[in-house]
């Protein structure tokens, strides 16, 4: 190949091509400028769609900003995405706040999908380097999806687009991780800016909680957010700029997990650690601390003696701000109470509910084992006025059988087992990605019987630690 070479330096032919892509880049970017132009003129020429121009312009710039990250910077591409799917329902209440207009389905709701679906161009370009395990999972998980979708859509509509949204970008990051052969300092960094992201999280959380911004307050009215405590400072469960206390607390524990394994991906060292705890305490939600006990645990079990003494002496040092700290601090009472129902679970009227649910939904799920579908529960059933549909689903094991059917559902979780096994044989060599992906993956084994927490950002979150035990060996090393 090398006349080829020579003829091609001697016309400029490759001088010729680099600049043909360049120009190409250089007009995609001015038509989404003369595209985006274009739909702002027509919506903003329509008086009563000022809030709608506002948040379609949101949603494209941040389509746009994605395109160019993947261009030119594309290890900030994943951290993005978790980024705009942290602070995408805070941007909503601001600018529900601003129109005071207030309905249950927004533009910016898509956001955090949208740009997500960018992670589609590097899996399309590098889809033949999927390691073999991936593909079986996302083979049966697409599977599971196509049945789900055909038979959810002929009866639910865009609920059963939105639902499929919700599934399909957790596992999207799974296979962008494991194709995009980064390597590990590009792991770290990434668990690293979660740290920060979560710290950042906490802080506002805490800010929320003592004086209830304007924007939060109209929100929780309008909401009709019964269930997480009064709209005043100091009466409700925090959310910080989430959607609700379950996902803030499952997000909150999750990275409190990973600050608390390893130093080297701790945000603010001790105080970050410090601050992301309380903010978890605050919002009163028990799986975010299951999720952070599981995690701990696992990783405790799976990882070097040297990280087990670290873990040990920080666990000393959580315990005794726990006993001198807490009480100090505000809605000390209110967390002292949540936490003393862990002891007496039985009395927890939660807990209660729950275990009455799953035993009245099993009968449902068992008489129609070929499933309802997607969209047939979950947030997306605000898009569709069908009554046979359920916001609330209080078992994850459950509601995969119950929207995929007997057969398949059971196929997901076996596929979960699989990841399980596998990882913790994984965990005996490599001693750094494996155990934080084992224990990302027996937390997803224990919440599920709670909720599905495979779906949206929760789902989004415990795929992407478990991808990191897939790293391809070229860009691997051993580090303690």
């Amino acid at each position: 190949m090398g006349w080829l070479e020579n003829v091609e330096r001697i016309f400029g032919i490759s001088t010729l091509r680099s600049r043909i892509r360049i120009l190409l880049y250089g007009l995609t970017k001015l038509t989404g400028v003369i595209v985006l132009g274009s739909i702002l003129g027509v919506a903003g020429s329509i008086g009563s769609l000022h809030m709608k121009l506002l948040e379609i312009t949101f949603l494209l710039l941040s389509m746009f900003i994605s395109l160019h990250i993947y261009a030119y910077r594309p290890n900030l591409l994943l951290p993005y995405s978790l980024l705009i799917w942290v602070v995408s329902p805070e941007i909503r209440r601001l600018m529900d706040w601003s129109f005071q207009s207030y309905s249950d389905t927004s533009i910016i709701s898509l956001m955090p999908y949208c740009v997500s679906l960018a992670l589609l161009l590097p899996i399309i370009k590098n889809i033949k380097l999927i390691d073999h395990r991936i593909s079986l999972i996302s083979k049966i998980m697409g599977v599971a999806l196509i049945y789900g979708f055909c038979i959810g859509f002929l009866k639910y509509g865009l609920a059963s687009v939105y639902d499929l949204l919700n599934y399909i970008v957790p596992f999207l990051v799974l296979i962008y991780v494991n194709v995009s052969h980064f390597d590990s300092d590009v792991r770290d960094k990434w668990l690293r800016g979660f740290s920060y992201l979560a710290v950042i999280v906490a802080a506002y959380g805490i800010y929320q909680y003592t004086v209830l911004p304007p924007w939060d307050k109209f929100w929780m009215v309008n909401a009709d957010m019964n269930s997480i405590g009064l709209a005043e400072p100091q009466n409700f469960r925090i959310f910080s700029f989430l959607n609700s206390p379950g996902p803030a607390g499952v997000f909150l524990g999750a990275a409190l997990a990973i600050m608390t394994v390893q130093k080297k991906w701790r945000a603010f060292g001790i105080i970050g650690i410090m601050i992301v705890a309380f903010a978890l305490l605050l919002t009163l939600v028990r799986v975010g601390w299951i999720a952070y006990i599981i995690m701990v645990i696992a990783y405790f079990i799976r990882s070097h003696i040297k990280n087990k003494i670290q873990l040990l002496a920080l666990a000393v040092i959580l315990t005794l701000a726990y006993v001198f700290v807490l009480p100090i601090l505000p809605g000390a009472n209110i967390v002292a109470s949540r936490i003393n129902t862990f002891g007496s679970l039985e009395e927890d009227h939660s807990l209660n509910e729950r275990l009455s649910f799953s035993s009245n939904i099993l009968s449902e799920v068992l008489a129609n084992p070929v499933g309802m579908g997607l969209g047939s529960s979950g947030q997306g059933v605000k898009l569709t006025q069908n009554a046979d549909t359920l916001v609330a689903f209080d078992n994850g094991y459950l509601n995969l059988v119950y929207t995929f059917g007997l057969p398949l559902g059971l196929a997901i979780t076996t596929t979960f087992g699989y990841l399980f096994v596998n990882l913790f044989k994984l965990s005996k060599r490599e001693k750094v990605y494996s155990p934080i992906s084992f224990a990302a993956i027996s937390a997803i084994l224990f919440l599920l019987f709670a909720s599905n927490i495979l779906r949206g950002l929760t789902g989004f979150i415990l795929l992407f630690i478990i991808s990191l035990a897939y790293i391809p060996k070229s860009s691997n090393r051993e580090e303690t």
